[in-house]
């Protein structure tokens, strides 16, 4: 939250599906939509895969628009930020009359929120096991409301479900990057990664368009799906980058002949 002190999670709960937790937010408070002010706010894929086709725009244009981009110092990978406005760091979907103008299709983080969601994928099992954590807001009042939510209502009502699976999907991208024994990334790597997994329009235009021989060598009705359905497409860019990224030689190091970070 902007200069302010990270706010804690109450790390003695750890809540699964039937746990459950008191909390109300509604235009009755005197705090609401105060979360939308002196916010940082990073964005999954899924994030924007939904926000852009909200707006009506292309992915090249949401993320001109509304993002600002670092490469993250730990994890060497782009990290996505939406851009705040004015000196109070305002979120730009915010009407401050109306509320949330993306409400429908707003980031995971701000369905989750009072919860965090913790997850961890086997390296055994092909799964993820989940859990919640309650962030700890001082000034959030809603938490004072008299609701009672199991965290399955919770993620019920918020919609969660596509959000966490295919937030999954990144994280299995995100593994595959710990896994890969890739010591870092060169800049070309970074590019596709960010083309893959944030700028799905222009990823679309480089895989079935472009010079890319990997498209035929996928079967006529994956491409006819990926041609034809954008979450498909989403998901299938996700993939295509933990291969060609950390499975193996990524297309701008074949055209190359070489990839410095093996």
């Amino acid at each position: 939250m902007g200069n302010q002190p990270e706010i804690p999670f109450d790390k003695d709960k750890r809540l699964k599906d039937d746990d459950t937790f008191q909390f109300s937010c509604h235009p009755g408070l005197e705090c609401f939509t105060g979360c939308c002010y002196d916010l940082t706010l990073v964005l999954t894929p899924y994030d924007i895969f939904r926000l852009k086709k909200h707006l009506g725009m292309s992915s090249d244009e949401f993320l001109k628009k509304y993002t600002t981009t670092h490469v993250g110092p730990e994890s060497g990978l782009p990290v996505v930020q939406l851009k705040m406005e004015g000196s109070y760091q305002k979120c730009p979907f915010l009407d401050e009359e109306k509320g949330c103008m993306v409400y429908e299709d707003r980031p995971g983080a701000c369905r989750t929120y009072p919860l965090a969601r913790m997850a961890v994928r086997s390296k055994d099992k092909d799964e993820v096991e989940e859990f919640y954590m309650i962030i700890k807001d001082p000034d959030c009042l809603g938490f004072k409301e008299k609701k009672i939510w199991t965290v399955k209502e919770w993620k019920e009502h918020e919609g969660l479900e596509i959000y966490n699976q295919m937030n999954d999907l990144f994280g299995e991208l995100l593994q595959a990057r710990q896994q890969s024994g890739i010591a870092y990334l060169h800049a070309d790597q970074i590019e596709l990664f960010y083309l893959a997994c944030y700028n799905l329009d222009e990823f679309k235009k480089f895989f079935l368009e472009g010079p890319n021989l990997d498209r035929y060598m996928e079967p006529e009705e994956v491409i006819e799906k990926i041609s034809n359905d954008d979450l498909e497409l989403f998901k299938f860019a996700l993939n295509w980058a933990k291969k060609k990224i950390f499975s193996g030689t990524c297309s701008f190091c074949a055209l190359k002949g070489k990839c410095p970070s093996k």
